[in-house]
């Protein structure tokens, strides 16, 4: 691979010898495509690259980490549905270049490196409903006219300009976000309904919602556990809540009545007693084949697909 880089740059030198310097910069333009700027976003892309520029990037397709470096112009991009990232390109410039429902949007990379687009389905999730950036089907892709956006949760969203959230609809602030400003939901000044309580997010985002577990966002975790808080594309208007306590490799050993499930120390069950057993919002049931039987949350089988 070393003596490739020598020929790129051998060649640079040749050719800025032998043509005029108009034709050689057009040329080694055309060797190397140059992230290009979103004009509404002001955020890099990644541009399409062809099969034989990909053959010649060494880390092309190949898995990438938080921090980690990718070639240029490539963007290290986290596919949910998969757990993984890989280092790659853009697939499309425009909503015509998608197939049919399809949409072209911007999806942001890990590491600050130059954002990629790729064609997305147009999809059930309304205006303040939460989303998968990169989803596998229409349940968790946004409806016409939206983004899906945001930086720790995301939104299915409609863009808007700092400072002006008026062209916001009520219930909803221009938030300074990934891809770009966006309209997300609050609840802070209008109130939720008498079964439900205002969860908020980061980004100063804000949504009415039925709470399952522990309300840990208004009363501490003990033991110096964390608050973790999900809320999953496929149950709007629902929150789950739990004190995360680990386990695993290194961790240690659950206390009693619990079992190690999904690194996380979960309520024992039993699948033949009765379904209420386990609490409204779970349900007793395994991750794996020859896994133990825990009190698992609702969405959890959707995130495995069963």
């Amino acid at each position: 691979m070393p003596r490739r880089s020598c020929w790129h740059k051998g060649g640079a030198v040749v050719l800025g010898v032998l043509l005029p310097l108009p034709l050689f910069l057009l040329l080694w333009g055309g060797l190397r495509p140059e992230v290009s700027m979103d004009a509404r976003s002001g955020v890099r892309i990644s541009p399409i690259l062809t099969d034989e520029r990909r053959m010649q990037l060494v880390t092309y397709g190949r898995r990438c980490a938080p921090g980690g470096a990718c070639e240029a112009p490539l963007g290290c991009l986290f596919d949910g549905r998969r757990l993984r990232s890989t280092r790659t390109d853009s697939e499309c410039v425009k909503d015509e270049q998608c197939l049919e429902d399809e949409v072209c949007r911007i999806l942001v990379t890990w590491g600050g490196g130059p954002a990629v687009r790729r064609c997305i389905p147009v999809g059930e999730r309304q205006e303040g409903e939460g989303c998968i950036e990169l989803p596998d089907d229409k349940r968790s892709a946004c409806a016409a006219g939206l983004l899906c956006g945001g930086r720790e949760h995301a939104w299915c969203a409609r863009p808007c300009y700092l400072g002006d959230s008026e062209r916001c609809p009520e219930g909803f602030l221009c938030a300074d976000t990934l891809p770009q400003p966006l309209c997300l939901p609050t609840c802070k000044a209008r109130g939720c309904p008498a079964d439900q309580q205002c969860i908020p997010f980061e980004e100063g985002a804000s949504i009415c919602a039925q709470v399952y577990g522990p309300q840990c966002r208004q009363a501490s975790c003990p033991d110096g556990l964390e608050c973790h808080v999900a809320r999953e594309p496929a149950f709007p208007g629902k929150v789950w809540m739990e004190c995360v306590e680990p386990c695993g490799e290194g961790k240690p050993l659950c206390g009693a009545g619990k079992v190690c499930d999904g690194w996380h120390c979960l309520p024992a069950c039993d699948p033949a007693g009765p379904p209420e057993a386990c609490g409204e919002g779970y349900h007793c049931s395994r991750s794996w084949e020859q896994g133990p039987f825990s009190c698992q949350p609702l969405y959890w089988d959707w995130m495995m697909g069963i």
